[in-house]
């Protein structure tokens, strides 16, 4: 039997997934600076990027996803947490917090959870204090910020790690050549600023990278420590 627009594909309808990406493409033209993709997190990349909560014999753990969105890696990462894991959601676009909120309201993973899910509106780099986690989910367009800015979030993501803390974010495929190729010179500055940074403070000293094609655009994947210790300049 065929499907219709309205059947559920994965826990949404196709229309639901065709608002979520054109709220996506209008909140990336509005905020691009934040938003940093047009379109969401494919599932592929999303279970790439959730991979260590699926660990066998794991402890429960504190969990942090940065820059949700409308929640195409909060959804499965709903799905994979246990008993005694708890979820903090940080998103800085107040229009994407209300959709995620209001999609998450329907959702039976995340009732099922509610009682160890907290959100906070604001800036990654404001995270409050007091929690350690042991997995971080980043998807924040660290290319499209200003060098004072990453090292802020950086600072704040040691502050709230451990040394066994897992962080996992993607880069799009050849987004590093493409920038300095053909960006502007000074958006090509700042964003080989931030990448010397990001090599100095360790955090690209990644601990694993896997590719994924079925994502637009394909990503890295990749695993990093946040406290890992800057290496020589």
């Amino acid at each position: 039997m065929a499907l219709r627009l309205t059947d559920p594909v994965y826990g949404e309808s196709f229309v639901g997934m065709i608002k979520e990406n054109l709220v996506f493409l209008r909140e990336f033209l509005l905020e691009f600076k934040t938003t940093g993709a047009c379109f969401p997190t494919s599932r592929w990349a999303a279970q790439a990027l959730i991979a260590p909560l699926r660990e066998t014999n794991r402890k429960p753990k504190n969990i942090l996803e940065l820059g949700p969105g409308t929640g195409s890696v909060t959804m499965p990462m709903l799905r994979e947490m246990r008993d005694g894991d708890t979820l903090t959601i940080c998103e800085i676009n107040p229009r994407f917090m209300k959709l995620l909120r209001d999609r998450l309201g329907q959702n039976e993973d995340f009732r099922r959870h509610r009682d160890r899910v907290t959100f906070f509106e604001g800036p990654a780099q404001e995270i409050p204090l007091g929690v350690r986690y042991d997995m971080i989910v980043c998807a924040l367009p660290f290319v499209n910020f200003d060098l004072n800015t990453v090292q802020e979030i950086f600072q704040r993501l040691r502050e709230v790690s451990s040394a066994e803390t897992l962080m996992t974010y993607y880069e799009y495929i050849g987004m590093r050549t493409f920038n300095g190729a053909l960006a502007p010179a000074d958006r090509a500055e700042r964003i080989r600023e931030v990448n010397d940074y990001l090599k100095r403070s360790g955090s690209i000293n990644y601990l694993a990278r896997e590719r994924v094609w079925l994502n637009l655009l394909p990503v890295n994947i990749y695993t990093v420590n946040p406290t890992a210790k800057p290496t020589a300049a």
